[in-house]
């Protein structure tokens, strides 16, 4: 049985984004007192009173025929595609101010969709702003509903209202593999997830730093379900100067603590930069698969034979220690190669969950260590006496050794590259313990 979709709708700044948190309990769309800091609608599932829904925050509504800043048609043409896909609506109308002429405007849109709407008048913190709440019933979408989306107040009876009809059964949420889309500003995320979910999903613009929320799109991919998440770009600390940047930045890395496999974009046009490294830094720390997209490549000019190939290698004279993943050239804007990333990141994931029996692991290390043995370091020589792996996503092995101290990090390294080869583990990486026999 699928679930049913509830959209969070209405003119910028009425508190959207402020109730989303409040029905998810948590801090998952960006909040600022700055009108129009939501811009892609932002995806989650969640459950009232044994009803579960998938809830859709959106950005502000501007009506046909106004406009107050660059993104507006865009954002508000998201919004639209949400109610579509809604089976309620809950429109946000703001008790301090009143009835405006965009919420009127907003209100006749949605009695033409002919959508099950709520109507929630939001910062009713007081009795003496609920006077205010009966002007709403000229909007001609039936009882108000007086809420405080800060405090909660009134949001339990809203809910009530919105589940009413719903089914209640268990929630199930299928997912095979959660993938992040991860790189700086403008290197095209957002225009890659769009053309991976077939539509306009996320907001795509020109301008670095458009996405500010992590957006997770499920996508049916050959019987399997790959769960993707669109990150606002990670930005240098010196210019996170604004708060709302502050948290996308933690949203962002929040989604790579969360996925199983980042598709870490790189502008080919421009090369790697000292943030790519950066970034790269933090999936390989965190021991997520990875697969490199050298992006825009149509607009790489005088393309040779081996112009991929120097490029990868000016990537890898920056991020030495991402050589492990697969990569490719590719195009959002032509589509060039796209169909090798779902590809590429499910065989990533199937690496990461390969598992080596202790007798084959031992086998290998006995081969390895009768090839190229531990040299004398810290004033001894190491000895390996037993190995296991004790973990996978990611794969991790345990070594029982004479003295942890007698092994050099190359050695360790030598190690991980004969793993690698004997057994594959693409686009992971390898952790090696040592503990003391």
């Amino acid at each position: 049985m699928s679930l049913r979709t509830v959209a969070i709708v209405g003119r910028p700044n009425v508190g959207k984004s402020t109730l989303f948190n409040r029905i998810l309990g948590e801090r998952r769309s960006v909040v600022h007192e700055t009108a129009g800091v939501t811009r892609d609608r932002v995806t989650e599932t969640t459950d009232w009173a044994g009803h579960p829904f998938i809830l859709l925050d959106t950005g502000g509504i501007i009506p046909f025929g106004e406009s107050v800043g660059e993104f507006d048609a865009v954002v508000t043409e998201i919004a639209r595609l949400a109610i579509k896909d809604a089976d309620v609506v809950v429109l946000m109308v703001d008790a301090k101010v009143g009835p405006m002429a965009w919420d009127e405007a907003i209100a006749r849109d949605l009695r033409r969709e002919n959508r099950a709407v709520v109507l929630a008048v939001n910062k009713v913190e007081r009795d003496s702003d609920r006077a205010q709440v009966h002007d709403f019933h000229a909007l001609g979408l039936g009882e108000p509903h007086a809420i405080s989306a800060l405090h909660g107040h009134g949001v339990g009876d809203l809910l009530d209202e919105v589940v009413k009809g719903f089914p209640q059964h268990e929630v199930e949420l299928p997912c095979d593999c959660r993938v992040a889309i991860l790189g700086r500003p403008n290197v095209g995320k957002s225009s890659l997830l769009n053309l991976l979910v077939g539509r306009s999903e996320a907001l795509v613009s020109e301008v670095p730093g458009t996405t500010r929320d992590s957006i997770h799109t499920d996508l049916k991919w050959h019987g399997r379900t790959l769960r993707l998440i669109d990150t606002a770009g990670l930005r240098r600390k010196s210019k996170v100067s604004e708060a709302i940047e502050v948290f996308s930045n933690m949203r962002t890395l929040r989604s790579l603590e969360q996925c199983d496999v980042a598709v870490f974009i790189i502008d080919a046009s421009v090369g790697p930069v000292a943030q790519d490294s950066k970034i790269a830094g933090l999936i390989h720390d965190g021991g997520k698969g990875v697969v490199v997209v050298l992006n825009k490549w149509d607009l790489v000019p005088d393309k040779g034979a081996n112009t991929h190939l120097k490029h990868w290698e000016a990537f890898c004279r920056e991020v030495p220690f991402l050589t492990y993943a697969p990569w490719f050239t590719a195009s959002a804007e032509t589509r060039q190669r796209t169909g090798k990333i779902l590809e590429s990141v499910w065989e990533v994931h199937e690496q990461r969950k390969l598992r080596i029996g202790t007798s084959q692991l031992n086998a290998f290390l006995e081969r390895v260590i009768a090839y190229q043995g531990p040299r004398t370091h810290a004033g001894g020589v190491g000895k390996i006496y037993f190995g296991t792996q004790i973990e996978q996503e990611p794969p991790t092995f345990m070594l029982s050794v004479n003295e942890p101290r007698f092994f050099a990090r190359e050695y360790l390294r030598f190690l991980n590259n004969q793993l690698r080869k004997e057994f594959g583990f693409t686009g992971t990486r390898i952790f090696v313990k040592l503990k003391k026999h």
